[in-house]
């Protein structure tokens, strides 16, 4: 009888462990590649002018969806080859299905510092960033991010305007 008892109650037990294992791939990083293209206000006119922008970044995730990442890219906007600029920014992000699989999508929001470092002129600005985006999971490792982000300048010294918004195509992978 003991051991019917045992049996049963190991039977039992065992499917209790299996629900007690982490679902999905557990990363804690993911790197991405992007071209935008967008748009600034107040400085090529009342119209605004057209901004390209490129460049690379990552995130490292510190307790579940939340993160942090850097970035650098390079925008021009503009008609004169003197309109552009190299763009580092820091973020503090928030995904909300970091751990999604193949065929699963990752929406996210960012928000942080960026600083602007001009090509040719100019001292730079310190500017703000915010926006947001999804990660569409083609494989395993590799996905396509949709992103926008607004980069707020304050001062409007000089810069694509006000706010510079860009749509970015991207590739992420982990």
């Amino acid at each position: 009888m003991r051991k019917l008892i045992a049996a049963t109650a190991f039977l039992l037990l065992v499917p209790a462990l299996a629900l007690a294992q982490k679902t999905g791939p557990q990363h804690t990083w993911q790197g991405y590649a992007f071209l935008g293209a967008g748009t600034g206000v107040r400085y090529c006119g009342a119209t605004g002018c057209t901004i390209w922008h490129g460049g690379f970044g990552g995130e490292a995730f510190l307790y579940k969806g939340f993160g942090v990442g850097i970035e650098a890219g390079y925008a021009h906007w503009g008609s004169y080859d003197y309109n552009d600029a190299f763009i580092v920014s820091g973020d503090f992000s928030y995904h909300f299905r970091r751990r999604a699989a193949r065929g699963q999508v990752d929406p996210f929001v960012v928000i942080g510092p960026s600083a602007y470092f001009p090509t040719s002129y100019g001292r730079g600005a310190a500017v703000g960033h915010l926006g947001g985006g999804v990660n569409i999971w083609l494989a395993r490792r590799a996905a396509l991010r949709l992103d926008i982000r607004d980069y707020v300048n304050p001062f409007n010294n000089g810069w694509p305007g006000t706010h510079a918004v860009s749509f970015r195509l991207c590739v992420t992978f982990r």
